[in-house]
């Protein structure tokens, strides 16, 4: 099997790439759709991360352990 030589900075670029495109994406999905659709929409999505938040095995300082987030 043939090992990929991945290059940090090329996936950093990369993900930021994408980041930027989804941004604009969704700035003009805004602009161009109704305001109770896109709200509708959002409103299913951040109720469902509210819900796996609640069903997380996971303590919050686990949480911010993974993440290498500092904690008290």
């Amino acid at each position: 099997m043939k090992k990929l030589k991945i290059n940090p900075t090329e996936i950093v670029r990369l993900n930021n790439e994408d980041r930027m495109w989804f941004v604009e994406y969704w700035a003009e999905y805004v602009k161009t759709h109704p305001d109770k659709e896109w709200s509708r929409q959002q409103n299913i999505l951040i109720n469902s991360m509210m819900k796996n938040a609640r069903n997380s095995k996971l303590t919050p300082k686990e949480y911010l352990e993974i993440k290498g987030e500092k904690h008290d």
